[in-house]
């Protein structure tokens, strides 16, 4: 018998999450789970680059919500999108300006509401640990692609900061079963030094349930 174990990577676009969730799959074999969000909004006519109304942005991160958080599998994971990404990334959106006193901004709170909630739920239902990743080296490749978010540097502090404050919040937040949160050291940034960090989480994992670790080396 063996424990299950789903990992979740959270992170601005540059981070490394893909590229760490990727390689630490094959080094263990937990399977990587492609959360495939630019599919999602794909499928559903939108483009994370073009210039949206509020109401617009908040439809689209429903629809991430619901789309995604149905398609976490059941079985051990690894993967590149968590629920406190998808938080952060609606709160990013939401302008200073905005206002209680409007139709607009109730409308808005009573959304983020709905869309915190369902976080949650995910968490609680689909994750047993989620660990975010900070800063890295954003290539050429990556800045020029029109298939993400953007990559500038202001936008992904503001990212990370929103993440690591989502992470304080849900260490706070009554589960219904255990779940981890860490934040991965900033000064690990070589990618075998990141695989060694989350194979050392995934062991003693897997050693609390007293399972024998059948980690390679």
């Amino acid at each position: 018998m063996k424990t299950i174990f789903k990992l979740g990577l959270s992170g601005a676009q540059g981070s490394g999450k893909t590229t760490l969730a990727k390689a630490f799959s094959e080094r263990t074999g937990i399977p990587y789970f492609d959360a495939d969000v630019r599919g999602i909004l794909k499928r559903n006519g939108f483009d994370c680059r073009a210039d949206m109304s509020l109401p617009e942005y908040i439809d689209m991160q429903e629809t991430v919500c619901r789309e995604l958080f149905n398609s976490y599998p059941d079985h051990s994971f690894i993967t590149d999108r968590t629920p406190v990404d998808v938080i952060s990334y609606t709160l990013a959106y939401i302008p200073p300006t905005i206002s209680l006193d409007t139709e607009l901004g109730r409308s808005v709170e009573l959304s983020v509401i709905d869309i915190v909630t369902s976080i949650r739920q995910a968490l609680d239902k689909h994750f047993s640990l989620v660990i975010l990743i900070r800063g890295s080296f954003v290539g050429s490749d990556d800045k020029s692609r029109a298939d993400r978010a953007s990559t500038h540097l202001a936008y992904r502090m503001k990212l990370e900061s929103l993440m690591e404050g989502e992470i304080r919040r849900c260490v706070d937040f009554n589960f219904t079963t255990p779940i981890e949160f860490r934040v991965m050291p900033e000064n690990i940034k070589q990618l075998d030094n990141r695989v060694e960090s989350l194979v050392g989480v995934y062991e003693k994992h897997i050693d609390q349930f007293g399972y024998e670790t059948t980690t390679s080396h």
